[in-house]
């Protein structure tokens, strides 16, 4: 690339990291701070009690996540690969707090993502696309969102698109090189699968190049299954891991077909007018998107067409978990931004005897803007802090009880109130006195309820304010 090629490229890079340092220091108390809380606690347990990579634990001791009491907070379910980047990120700067250095890992791992779509846009469709490809990757609403949130999904995302980068370099080097370049990829995807096993949808592309190597004879079957076997044994291996604590393993049957919602009308509305239509594409970008799919192929071949097909049987076979929460979709962004940009392309080299030149420009920015204005109106709530008194009420509680305390925390099962007392307990309250069997030492409740005023009776109060009460779980004087 020649300068200009490249200070516009870093200049996408500048874009995208500034919008995602918007509410950087938001407490873990924002959209879908439940699973913010459990991934970051998982990190806070680390630095209690030291890093045990095959038993990773965190806040909650309830049953609600597996059916099963956990009264030692395993939480078994992603390999905590995110989890030692973020307490890594927070070592070397301790003082930006761990929820900062959560959302700055995140937001580092974005950054590498929006990279590797560009690298890998720009092979296949040229510069244009994929500098479009990435600048749509930086400013999507949804995806800045979902870039500085503190999950695993940023580092599965990066991981999966390295994979697919440095496999389609290895197709242009012989010998060592090849091979070396195939195992970086096997042990990106590795990473992916181990983080979020459903990255195995969009491998299609992955299947297809070494599918086509093998039949050039390029590579040999011993080379293939060498790389499937890298990418994929660790994920079994620690598949049998997490089976020795099934108390820490969350119910997954959800994820597939919850309520029997597959190819029901509401599985349409929410996955392709709500989710991709409104939230992630504005409304406006939904003809684009439908100009890139029906572009004729040129260097990519069938890849964007087999990450199409890869994201519908995403849809389809993980239907429960798509429709219920909508960062399951974070993981298509990239496919989408790529085939974005080259039907904005497409647009942008109609004929210019048939259409005027200046006003396809000018309706091309148009509803350019309009897709990332109605996507912002949309995606704006999801930074907003909608119970402060749970941040209150948990400090409070972190600056009166001991730090090894057990707390009953409810909010509905909910564990982003837990998660603010810097305690170990239960998100849920009912059973308080079988609670008090299992440990719980103190009660705090952001709502005063029947169950808030009878413990109040019963026990020792602690502190009450309009916002919150906090009682100690032991009989009075």
């Amino acid at each position: 690339m020649n300068k200009i090629k490249i200070f516009f490229f870093s200049l996408v890079l500048i874009i995208g990291l500034v919008v995602r340092l918007y509410k950087i220091d938001n407490p873990i108390a924002d959209w879908h701070s439940f699973r913010q809380a459990d991934t970051a606690s998982v990190t806070r347990e680390y630095l209690k009690q030291g890093v045990d990579i095959l038993v990773p634990k965190y806040h909650d001791n309830s049953n609600i996540q597996s059916g099963k009491d956990n009264p030692k907070g395993y939480r078994m379910v992603e390999f905590p690969a995110y989890n030692l980047l973020h307490l890594g990120v927070y070592k070397l700067a301790p003082q930006l707090g761990l929820e900062v250095a959560g959302r700055l890992t995140s937001v580092l791992l974005s950054l590498i993502s929006i990279v590797f779509v560009f690298l890998i846009a720009s092979k296949f469709s040229g510069y244009f696309v994929g500098w479009l490809a990435a600048l749509l990757m930086a400013i999507l609403p949804f995806n800045i969102y979902y870039s500085r949130v503190i999950l695993p999904e940023p580092l599965m995302i990066t991981t999966l698109l390295g994979s697919f980068w440095f496999l389609l370099v290895s197709t242009e080097n012989q010998g060592w090189s090849k091979r070396a370049n195939m195992l970086l990829s096997a042990v990106f995807l590795s990473v992916a699968m181990l983080v979020k096993p459903y990255a195995v949808f969009f491998c299609l592309p992955h299947a297809a190049i070494i599918l086509r190597q093998l039949v050039l004879q390029k590579i040999n079957w011993f080379d293939a299954l060498s790389f499937a076997a890298i990418a994929f044994i660790p994920f079994g291996l620690w598949r049998q891991n997490i089976a020795k604590y099934p108390e820490g393993v969350p119910a997954s049957d959800w994820l597939l077909n919850s309520s029997g919602i597959r190819f029901r009308p509401a599985w349409f509305r929410w996955l392709f007018a709500e989710r991709l239509g409104r939230l992630i594409l504005g409304m406006y970008g939904t003809a684009f998107l439908l100009l890139g799919l029906i572009a004729k192929p040129k260097h990519e071949g069938v890849t964007y067409w087999l990450w199409f097909i890869g994201i519908l049987l995403y849809f389809s076979i993980m239907a429960g978990g798509n429709v219920r929460h909508d960062y399951y979709q974070a993981i298509i962004i990239p496919f989408v931004c790529i085939v974005l940009a080259k039907g904005i392309n497409l647009v942008m080299l109609l004929n210019r005897n048939v259409y005027s030149r200046w006003l396809t420009i000018f309706t091309t920015i148009v509803m350019f803007i309009g897709m990332i204005s109605l996507a912002w109106y949309d995606i704006n709530p999801y930074y907003n802090i909608n119970n402060p008194s749970i941040i209150t009420a948990g400090k409070r509680v972190d600056a009166l009880t001991p730090p090894d305390a057990k707390v009953i925390a409810p909010y509905n099962g909910d564990t982003a109130f837990l998660y603010q007392t810097n305690r170990t307990g239960w998100p849920l309250g009912y059973d308080i006195e079988d609670k008090m069997l299992k440990g719980a030492d103190y009660y705090v409740s952001v709502v005063y309820d029947d169950e808030a005023r009878n413990l109040e009776k019963k026990y020792s109060l602690v502190e009450k304010t309009d916002k919150y009460i906090i009682i100690k779980l032991k009989k009075q004087q």
